[in-house]
């Protein structure tokens, strides 16, 4: 083994346990800001593990699902540029991962066809890469809906989300079906939009967590309730997050309380929404 692996990587692999615990510890914060400025030094800090280690496909898929939820929860609505830069960052991460697991090299340059057969190939052991992969590239896509090119992309994403969805339907906390639900529910029919399939997503999702991640409320809200013009559930749902303990879920505390101030920010735009 120490033949074959360099000192700097194995301690890195030593060391992994300890970025987990770290990543763990964050994601059961309670102060959102606290977590805002801990995470670029969190990620930078994973950045420099992986030039001991540039294959490693747990740091790639960390870092994918790092600068994902980073740009997600603090920088999208802000900042939606830089927010872009990020998700294309964490994308490439989650190309990367799947290279070391699968194989696959350039999986986003394939055609459709290509792409949906290479999907087919991939299996559980795909998921979390293949997740963070269409998380990234979904939160790209909303953010680039000016750019003609994002329109190619939109049904390799769709497969990609639905391939995980039967893989793995209750992955981080029913997220295939999160992702799919505000996926058909956040654009109008003549823009590939379907409200009843987004309808069918989000209740599945709301299902399955038992309404405990209150990320999907919100998504829930913001996409389809806005998109049907449903004020009556658009209110339900962000009142039932802002009264929700924060500690309904202590192991995703933050994304509760990213959801609570998401939920407070589309209530102030209620008029202007309906």
């Amino acid at each position: 083994m120490i033949s074959g692996c360099s000192t700097e990587k194995m301690a890195v692999r030593f060391a992994l346990p300890l970025v987990e615990g770290q990543y763990a510890s964050l994601q059961e914060e309670a102060d959102p800001q606290l977590a805002e400025n801990a995470l670029p030094a969190n990620l930078k800090m994973m950045e420099g593990f992986l030039k001991a280690d540039k294959k490693n496909s747990a740091l790639l898929t960390r870092l994918s699902e790092g600068f994902c939820s980073y740009s997600f929860s603090f920088v999208e609505e802000t900042h939606p540029d830089r927010a872009s830069a990020l998700y294309q960052r964490g994308k490439v991460y989650a190309m990367r991962a799947l290279a070391v697991e699968t194989g696959v090299k350039n999986l986003g340059k394939f055609n459709l066809d290509r792409f949906n057969a290479a999907l087919a190939k991939m299996g559980i052991d795909d998921v979390p890469a293949l997740f963070w992969l269409g998380q990234c590239w979904g939160g790209w896509l909303m953010l680039s809906l000016d750019i003609p090119k994002a329109f190619v992309d939109v049904s390799k994403v769709e497969s990609l989300m639905k391939r995980v969805l039967d893989l793995d339907a209750s992955f981080n906390y029913a997220g295939p079906h999160m992702f799919l639900g505000a996926f058909y529910g956040s654009r109008s029919k003549m823009l590939g939009g379907d409200l009843e399939k987004s309808h069918y997503h989000f209740e599945q999702s709301l299902a399955l967590t038992r309404n405990l991640f209150l990320l999907n409320r919100v998504m829930y809200a913001k996409t389809y309730a806005v998109q049907a013009q449903d004020k009556k559930l658009f209110m339900e749902q962000l009142n039932a997050v802002i009264k929700a303990s924060g500690n309904i879920l202590p192991e995703q505390r933050l994304a509760n309380e990213v959801a609570k101030l998401k939920a407070k920010r589309l209530l102030d735009l209620v008029d202007e929404l309906f």
